[in-house]
């Protein structure tokens, strides 16, 4: 299990997505810009869960959550 956060701020991302990281990831964002998703067992799961509070265009972070991201 891990703790995911997405990334409010898009401005990085060319496709506009937020970024989905694990807690452990090197390129996790400020603490102004990220939400806590809470504790799930892979970053799929976090995805979802993210699009389930009103974030559609959230993705895996390549690094962190290569599973959940969409190439």
């Amino acid at each position: 299990m891990g703790s995911y956060y997405l990334n409010k701020d898009t401005s990085h991302n060319p496709n506009g997505d937020n970024e989905v990281h694990v807690s452990t990831c090197c390129n996790m964002p400020s603490v102004l810009n990220r939400v806590y998703l809470g504790e799930f067992s892979n970053g799929i799961q976090a995805v979802q869960q993210a699009k389930a509070i009103g974030y559609y265009r959230a993705d895996g972070c390549a690094n962190c959550c290569p599973e959940a991201h969409r190439r």
